[in-house]
């Protein structure tokens, strides 16, 4: 009996030991990952480094603008800290990022229906969903699209455990696009990053070790290009791979006037919050003092002593007369708004959307399908890379992932097409559960739960009316075919209505 127990207990520890590798197999990557439960960024007990940033002058901008290949990084850099700094901005930014809700399909690709073994489609597919839950789409991928809408690029590489698919963002200022490789772009990885943050190498994977070695050896080539699929780069204007250049950096110039006209309109503000008393001394038809000098100044200097702050005296024997230089027109520009409207408009989007007052709802939609129509994009560029590394499975392989043109502001609109074409027979009850926030892994099962688990179908039951009753079961229930509403009773029939009634 002992040794049927050992036999047994060994058994099961080869049980485990083939599934850990079966799950270590199964994302395509080595298993030196398998410990890696959570990704650390940064050891904050032995942090010496801290972010830098600079506010730049206009003129600064205008030249990085007339040269944003020399002055790449310090675009990248301006761009980030007006991020920060201007609401104006980051909520542009964010509106963009917004267009999309990331939601997706998984689609069979180059499959002979005729031909292909349905067991293993089936198991293959529970493993791409598998995949797509772990790597939690809708909260890392909008991450990516808000760095390239802000920055132009996204660099990034691939954590992957049997449970859990992290993106980790690589430092955009030691990164560069080496090639183009299944529709994707590669990374090539400046190594003297960690010549001045050697304890950073322990917060990359195994390949950036490897491959500081190979740097340190020869330090003639610090640029080292990253393996694909695990490494990827993302970028918004994909027509210029030569740099990076922020889709919005145009905006700059606008930003800045907006902080001027609002110092301008305070200096303006302030000013018109001070006043001055003019205390004029009386003279006579001789030009002598009407009263000692030495009186009013007395009197002057009670009058200045009870003023506040904001309130100037002066003691004159002349007349002072008021010289404004506000506007002659009574209707006086709001300069701030004006600047914020051509901000937004100078970004290629209705400054309604943010301020509506007078768009209608029809322009506002149009407005909104033609900036969704640049999220979607990237969008679309996002799926390759995410495509490329499923595709690099072997039980992904015939699978890929379709991200659909979906947001909150046409769900209702794409739903009722999915739902009107699955009505004619068309295969789009997935793409339906999909803009309507349902991930395809959970289409199944949350019907099994509710159906066959929880007997939800049959719990909750609709009250029957008329309407829904066969004329049988109208007749079972004392139902007459006589015309006319049903009698109204008391506190429900108006006083006309009760004296026809008693008529009848």
């Amino acid at each position: 009996m002992a040794v049927g127990k050992r036999k047994a207990s060994a058994g099961t520890d080869d049980q485990h030991k083939k599934k850990a590798e079966d799950f270590a197999g199964m994302f395509g990557l080595s298993r030196r990952f398998a410990i890696l439960n959570r990704l650390i960024t940064r050891d904050l007990n032995n942090n010496t480094s801290r972010p830098v940033f600079a506010l730049y002058s206009k003129d600064d901008i205008q030249k990085y603008l007339a040269d944003p290949y020399t002055y790449e990084k310090q675009l990248r850099d301006a761009i980030i800290y007006i991020y920060g700094a201007s609401s104006h901005f980051r909520r542009l930014i964010q509106y963009f990022v917004g267009l999309s809700d990331f939601a997706y399909v998984v689609e069979p690709l180059r499959i002979d229906p005729q031909k292909v073994n349905q067991k293993t489609l089936r198991n293959n597919y529970r493993k791409v969903t598998s995949m797509l839950a772990s790597m939690g789409i809708k909260t890392q991928l909008p991450k990516i699209l808000k760095v390239c809408l802000r920055e132009d690029v996204f660099y990034g590489t691939i954590w992957a455990t049997s449970d859990n698919i992290t993106i980790q963002r690589l430092p955009s200022d030691f990164c560069a696009i080496s090639s183009i490789e299944g529709n994707v772009l590669n990374v090539t990885f400046n190594f003297t990053y960690f010549d001045t943050r050697p304890e950073m190498l322990d917060f990359y994977p195994q390949e950036f070790r490897t491959k500081y070695q190979v740097y340190r050896k020869n330090r003639l080539t610090s640029w080292i290009e990253l393996d694909s699929p695990t490494s990827f780069a993302v970028k918004c204007n994909d027509d210029i791979l030569d740099y990076a250049l922020p889709p919005f950096a145009g905006l700059l110039r606008e930003l800045y006037d907006i902080e001027d006209y609002k110092q301008l309109k305070l200096s303006k503000t302030d000013l018109e919050n001070y006043a001055m008393l003019a205390m004029q001394i009386p003279m006579d038809k001789n030009g002598g003092w009407g009263i000692d000098l030495d009186k009013a100044k007395e009197f002057w200097s009670n009058l200045d002593a009870v003023t506040p702050e904001e309130i100037g005296t002066v003691l004159t024997p002349m007349e002072i007369k008021k010289i404004s230089f506000e506007k002659a027109n009574t209707g006086d520009t709001d300069t701030v708004a004006e600047a914020e409207k051509h901000m937004f408009t100078a970004a290629g989007v209705s400054s309604l959307l943010f301020n509506n007052e007078k768009a209608s709802a029809n322009a506002l939609l149009l407005s909104i399908k033609a900036d969704q129509a640049i999220t979607y994009g990237i969008v679309k560029n996002i799926g390759d890379a995410i495509n490329r590394f499923l595709q690099a499975q072997s039980y992904g392989k015939n699978f890929r992932v379709n991200f659909m043109d979906v947001s909150a502001y046409n769900r209702d609109e794409v739903g009722a097409a999915y739902l009107k074409a699955a009505s004619y027979g068309l295969p789009t009850i997935s793409m339906y559960a999909a803009s309507q926030g349902l991930e395809q892994e959970s289409i199944d099962s949350m019907s099994f739960l509710e159906t066959q688990v929880l007997g939800l179908q049959k719990m909750f039951k609709p009250i029957q009316s008329s309407t829904q009753m066969s004329a049988s079961d109208l007749e079972s229930k004392g139902a007459t075919d006589e015309g006319g509403a049903p009698t109204k009773g008391v506190g429900e029939i108006t006083e006309s209505g009760e004296q026809n009634q008693e008529d009848a």
